[in-house]
């Protein structure tokens, strides 16, 4: 029962606590909630004051010389303001740092990274399963044009090539014969139909013979069988001819596709020699002496270091296809001087891609593969205002100071710069002050103290 008497009154007691430190009173005019005023007690008059003849001077200070003599406690005042009685005060305005909106800036500047490829490379593959007899070269050679890099041994390319030859060889042959045949059937038809001539008299005369009784049947039948078997040798002969031309056009063309194979058997026997169709550097070598290969296996990956570019990607929105390739100057990490070939707008990717070769022999050799940090310089359509990147709000809209308020402005990004970005607002005037402190939750309106020096000074 106590505990429970107890408890409450420690709770009530913490609270009433915890409410007065929170709520001190103020002495200062307004820094508490207005009451009705309260008139003190009057002082009862001391014994020495109450006697007749007695110096006020020399009597008891009074109740109110008292108070006065005491020294005033001194009013709390919280972080960020003063406290009222009851709630907490208002917070001071947020200082922030704010630069002049003067469009002074004519060029833009990026720092991107780019990629080191060579626009005149190739890779050489094995065009059949083959084995690796002999490497004449290595990664990061120079080579010469048909110079001999791989020596490749492959038993099934040269049996096709044989047994392709073979058959070549035997179709010339029944090309010949044809011709012989079609040659000795044109001198033999002339003795068929003279055989076939001779053959209708012979059953003219036995028809005549026959109607007259002068003969028998059997030498008429025996004759025209001799007529009916001499004429089918005549169409037969006639037919053979016929066909010649045909057979002859089968076989040539059968001859033409034999040669097709015999050349591409030659091609797969020659590639056993890999050799380099062009003049540059190896830069992967990708078999060893000995190993098994599969049609299709990479063998070598060679370029042409003269033909070495940089590839940069740049967002759509710097626009910078719409400027001719020569008004966009590059330096890289290096100090080299780069000169921009092409700009290629890849919409997909949202993004530009720009090829850049260097503007003079580089002192440090350029590797493909390899990456390389580069800063662009290009002219803008506008002059432009320089911002820093605390100044900018999800890349579209910045605040300037206003009567000592912020108020929201949207912006377009024209560019960047080594130290923020180029924008442009239908906002900015020559009296505009961007507001370049980087605030946590910013709003037009919000109150706001520009940041002075010690001479008095705005920071520009």
């Amino acid at each position: 029962m106590l505990k429970k008497i107890i408890i409450p009154l420690v709770i009530l007691a913490i609270a009433l606590g915890a409410y007065r430190l929170m709520n001190p009173p103020s002495d200062k005019p307004g820094g508490a909630r207005a009451t009705a005023p309260v008139t003190p007690p009057r002082p009862e008059p001391t014994e020495a004051q109450s006697k007749p003849g007695t110096d006020a001077s020399t009597a008891a200070p009074s109740a109110e010389a008292q108070s006065a003599a005491k020294p005033a406690a001194p009013a709390r005042s919280g972080r960020g303001g003063k406290r009222g009685a009851g709630r907490f005060g208002n917070q001071a305005a947020t200082s922030v740092e704010v630069i002049p909106a003067l469009a002074d800036k004519t060029r833009a500047q990026l720092d991107l990274f780019g990629l080191i490829e060579a626009q005149h490379h190739t890779s050489l593959t094995a065009t059949s399963n083959a084995r690796v007899l002999a490497r004449n070269i290595n990664e990061g050679q120079s080579v010469q044009l048909d110079q001999s890099l791989l020596s490749l041994s492959a038993d099934s390319a040269q049996e096709a090539l044989t047994q392709r030859r073979s058959a070549q060889q035997e179709l010339a042959a029944r090309i010949r014969n044809e011709t012989l045949k079609h040659g000795n059937d044109q001198a033999t038809l002339d003795i068929d139909r003279e055989l076939l001539r001779i053959a209708k008299n012979s059953v003219d005369r036995f028809t005549s013979l026959n109607s007259q009784q002068l003969t028998s049947g059997s030498d008429y039948e025996a004759a025209l069988r001799a007529y009916q078997t001499q004429l089918m040798s005549v169409q037969n002969r006639e037919l053979t001819l016929a066909q010649y031309k045909d057979q002859m056009l089968q076989m040539q063309a059968q001859r033409d596709g034999l040669a097709s194979q015999i050349r591409l058997a030659e091609q797969l026997v020659a590639d056993l020699q890999v050799t380099a169709p062009f003049a540059g550097l190896i830069a992967k070598v990708s078999v060893s002496q000995g190993q098994q290969l599969r049609s299709g296996d990479v063998l070598v990956e060679l370029y042409d270091p003269t033909s070495l570019a940089l590839f940069v990607r740049v967002p759509l929105r710097y626009r910078l296809d719409q400027l001719d390739p020569t008004q966009i100057s590059a330096i890289d990490s290096l100090g080299q001087a780069w000169q921009v070939q092409a700009v290629r707008p890849i919409n997909e990717s949202g993004a530009q891609r720009l090829t850049l070769v260097p503007s003079a022999t580089s002192s440090v050799p350029l590797l493909p593969g390899s990456h390389l940090a580069l800063t662009l310089s290009y002219p803008i359509a506008e002059p432009a205002v320089e911002v820093p990147v605390t100044a900018v709000y999800d890349q579209q809209r910045v605040y300037l100071f206003e009567g000592g308020v912020i108020v929201a402005a949207d912006i377009e990004i024209l560019g960047r710069t080594d130290r923020g970005y180029l924008v442009s607002s239908a906002d900015f005037s020559d009296q505009a002050a961007v507001v370049t402190t980087r605030l946590k939750t910013p709003v037009s309106g919000m109150a706001v103290a520009i940041v002075t020096r010690a001479d008095g000074a705005r920071p520009e």
